[in-house]
Protein backbone atom coordinates (compact mmCIF):
# COMPACT_ATOMS: atom_id res chain seq x y z
CA UNK A 1 0.00 0.00 0.00
CA UNK A 2 2.73 2.25 -0.61
CA UNK A 3 0.68 4.29 -3.04
CA UNK A 4 2.51 7.41 -4.46
CA UNK A 5 0.94 10.13 -4.39
CA UNK A 6 0.72 13.34 -7.53
CA UNK A 7 2.54 16.04 -7.03
CA UNK A 8 0.38 17.55 -9.57
CA UNK A 9 -2.82 19.96 -9.15
CA UNK A 10 -6.07 18.15 -9.48
CA UNK A 11 -7.02 17.82 -13.34
CA UNK A 12 -8.34 20.94 -14.37
CA UNK A 13 -7.02 23.58 -11.75
CA UNK A 14 -3.87 24.86 -11.19
CA UNK A 15 -2.00 25.90 -8.28
CA UNK A 16 -0.82 29.38 -7.85
CA UNK A 17 2.62 29.83 -6.95
CA UNK A 18 3.73 33.56 -5.29
CA UNK A 19 4.47 35.20 -8.84
CA UNK A 20 1.04 33.96 -10.41
CA UNK A 21 -0.40 34.87 -7.43
CA UNK A 22 0.79 38.57 -7.47
CA UNK A 23 -0.70 38.57 -11.30
CA UNK A 24 -4.03 37.41 -10.37
CA UNK A 25 -3.72 39.82 -7.04
CA UNK A 26 -3.25 42.73 -9.78
CA UNK A 27 -6.34 41.90 -11.58
CA UNK A 28 -8.62 40.95 -8.79
CA UNK A 29 -7.06 44.82 -7.75
CA UNK A 30 -8.08 46.79 -10.49
CA UNK A 31 -11.68 44.85 -11.53
CA UNK A 32 -11.87 45.73 -7.50
CA UNK A 33 -10.95 49.82 -8.14
CA UNK A 34 -13.13 49.78 -11.30
CA UNK A 35 -16.25 48.17 -10.06
CA UNK A 36 -16.07 50.44 -7.04
CA UNK A 37 -15.48 53.40 -9.07
CA UNK A 38 -19.55 53.00 -9.75
CA UNK A 39 -20.38 52.38 -7.32
CA UNK A 40 -20.45 48.50 -6.83
CA UNK A 41 -20.37 47.06 -3.31
CA UNK A 42 -18.61 43.56 -3.16
CA UNK A 43 -20.61 40.64 -1.66
CA UNK A 44 -19.46 37.02 -1.59
CA UNK A 45 -20.75 33.62 -0.98
CA UNK A 46 -20.24 30.06 0.13
CA UNK A 47 -18.93 27.86 -2.97
CA UNK A 48 -21.42 25.50 -2.24
CA UNK A 49 -24.56 25.56 -3.00
CA UNK A 50 -28.16 23.08 -2.57
CA UNK A 51 -28.43 21.52 -6.40
CA UNK A 52 -31.69 22.09 -6.65
CA UNK A 53 -30.94 25.98 -7.40
CA UNK A 54 -28.85 24.61 -10.32
CA UNK A 55 -31.34 21.98 -11.43
CA UNK A 56 -34.30 24.41 -11.90
CA UNK A 57 -32.53 26.86 -13.93
CA UNK A 58 -30.09 24.76 -16.24
CA UNK A 59 -32.07 21.33 -15.98
CA UNK A 60 -30.35 17.92 -15.00
CA UNK A 61 -27.93 17.81 -18.08
CA UNK A 62 -25.99 20.31 -16.33
CA UNK A 63 -25.96 19.57 -13.28
CA UNK A 64 -25.45 15.79 -14.18
CA UNK A 65 -22.44 16.54 -16.71
CA UNK A 66 -20.83 19.42 -15.67
CA UNK A 67 -21.21 20.18 -12.22
CA UNK A 68 -19.33 19.19 -9.03
CA UNK A 69 -23.07 18.02 -6.85
CA UNK A 70 -22.48 15.14 -4.63
CA UNK A 71 -24.77 14.14 -1.42
CA UNK A 72 -23.32 15.55 1.82
CA UNK A 73 -22.77 13.18 5.08
CA UNK A 74 -26.35 15.00 5.78
CA UNK A 75 -28.36 13.54 3.17
CA UNK A 76 -28.36 16.73 0.98
CA UNK A 77 -27.89 17.49 -2.41
CA UNK A 78 -24.97 20.42 -3.02
CA UNK A 79 -23.01 21.29 -5.53
CA UNK A 80 -19.96 23.18 -6.07
CA UNK A 81 -20.78 26.23 -7.62
CA UNK A 82 -20.44 26.61 -11.39
CA UNK A 83 -21.68 30.30 -11.75
CA UNK A 84 -22.48 33.26 -9.48
CA UNK A 85 -25.87 34.15 -11.33
CA UNK A 86 -28.32 31.94 -9.41
CA UNK A 87 -26.57 32.61 -6.65
CA UNK A 88 -26.84 36.45 -6.45
CA UNK A 89 -30.45 36.29 -7.39
CA UNK A 90 -30.97 33.64 -4.78
CA UNK A 91 -29.73 35.93 -1.75
CA UNK A 92 -31.18 39.05 -3.45
CA UNK A 93 -34.70 37.53 -3.39
CA UNK A 94 -33.79 36.73 0.00
CA UNK A 95 -33.28 39.98 1.46
CA UNK A 96 -35.94 41.82 -0.84
CA UNK A 97 -37.83 43.26 1.04
CA UNK A 98 -34.67 44.50 3.36
CA UNK A 99 -32.38 46.09 0.20
CA UNK A 100 -32.69 49.49 -1.30
CA UNK A 101 -32.77 49.55 -5.17
CA UNK A 102 -31.19 49.42 -7.19
CA UNK A 103 -28.53 47.48 -6.38
CA UNK A 104 -25.04 47.52 -8.21
CA UNK A 105 -23.06 44.28 -6.27
CA UNK A 106 -20.07 42.70 -7.36
CA UNK A 107 -18.20 39.79 -6.99
CA UNK A 108 -14.89 37.68 -7.93
CA UNK A 109 -16.00 34.00 -7.70
CA UNK A 110 -13.84 30.95 -7.40
CA UNK A 111 -16.08 29.28 -9.82
CA UNK A 112 -15.61 24.71 -11.02
CA UNK A 113 -17.00 23.39 -14.00
CA UNK A 114 -16.82 19.65 -14.84
CA UNK A 115 -15.82 19.42 -18.47
CA UNK A 116 -13.25 18.44 -20.36
CA UNK A 117 -10.11 20.80 -19.85
CA UNK A 118 -9.54 22.13 -23.50
CA UNK A 119 -6.59 24.29 -24.32
CA UNK A 120 -6.58 27.72 -22.54
CA UNK A 121 -9.87 26.28 -20.49
CA UNK A 122 -9.50 24.79 -16.86
CA UNK A 123 -12.28 23.49 -14.77
CA UNK A 124 -11.27 26.08 -12.04
CA UNK A 125 -11.46 29.26 -12.70
CA UNK A 126 -12.25 32.53 -11.13
CA UNK A 127 -14.82 35.80 -13.02
CA UNK A 128 -15.57 39.28 -12.26
CA UNK A 129 -19.41 39.73 -11.92
CA UNK A 130 -21.16 42.74 -11.88
CA UNK A 131 -25.23 43.20 -11.96
CA UNK A 132 -27.12 45.91 -11.42
CA UNK A 133 -30.77 45.06 -9.93
CA UNK A 134 -33.72 47.21 -9.90
CA UNK A 135 -32.67 49.33 -12.51
CA UNK A 136 -35.11 48.36 -15.93
CA UNK A 137 -33.70 50.69 -18.20
CA UNK A 138 -31.13 51.88 -21.40
CA UNK A 139 -29.04 53.95 -18.90
CA UNK A 140 -28.12 50.50 -16.99
CA UNK A 141 -27.14 49.02 -19.73
CA UNK A 142 -25.27 52.00 -20.71
CA UNK A 143 -23.43 51.43 -17.31
CA UNK A 144 -22.47 48.12 -17.85
CA UNK A 145 -20.93 48.70 -21.06
CA UNK A 146 -18.95 51.72 -19.77
CA UNK A 147 -17.91 49.76 -16.99
CA UNK A 148 -16.50 46.97 -19.60
CA UNK A 149 -14.56 50.10 -21.51
CA UNK A 150 -13.20 51.49 -17.97
CA UNK A 151 -12.31 47.78 -17.32
CA UNK A 152 -10.23 47.53 -20.38
CA UNK A 153 -8.73 51.06 -20.50
CA UNK A 154 -7.50 50.17 -16.57
CA UNK A 155 -5.79 47.60 -17.42
CA UNK A 156 -4.07 50.24 -19.85
CA UNK A 157 -5.54 48.66 -23.51
CA UNK A 158 -5.97 51.55 -26.04
CA UNK A 159 -8.79 51.70 -27.87
CA UNK A 160 -7.53 49.80 -31.05
CA UNK A 161 -6.58 46.88 -28.45
CA UNK A 162 -10.10 45.83 -27.82
CA UNK A 163 -13.43 45.66 -29.15
CA UNK A 164 -17.17 45.32 -26.86
CA UNK A 165 -19.48 43.51 -28.95
CA UNK A 166 -23.09 43.55 -28.21
CA UNK A 167 -24.68 40.23 -29.40
CA UNK A 168 -28.43 41.07 -28.81
CA UNK A 169 -30.48 43.88 -27.03
CA UNK A 170 -31.96 41.23 -24.82
CA UNK A 171 -28.61 39.75 -23.76
CA UNK A 172 -27.08 43.10 -22.47
CA UNK A 173 -30.57 44.12 -20.56
CA UNK A 174 -29.94 41.26 -18.01
CA UNK A 175 -27.50 44.54 -16.70
CA UNK A 176 -24.55 41.86 -15.96
CA UNK A 177 -20.89 42.05 -17.06
CA UNK A 178 -18.39 39.30 -16.50
CA UNK A 179 -15.43 38.81 -17.08
CA UNK A 180 -13.40 35.47 -16.74
CA UNK A 181 -9.57 34.86 -15.62
CA UNK A 182 -8.65 31.15 -16.29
Amino acid sequence: MNKKLSLEPYKGTRDFYPRDQFIQNYIFGVWRRVAQKYGYVEYGASILEETDLYRDKTGEEIVNEQTYSFTDRGGRDVTIRPEMTPTVARMVAQKRKELTFPLRWFSIPNLFRYERPQRGRLREHWQLNCDIFGVDSIEADVEIISLAYDMMKAFGANDENFKIKINSKARISANHLFFILF
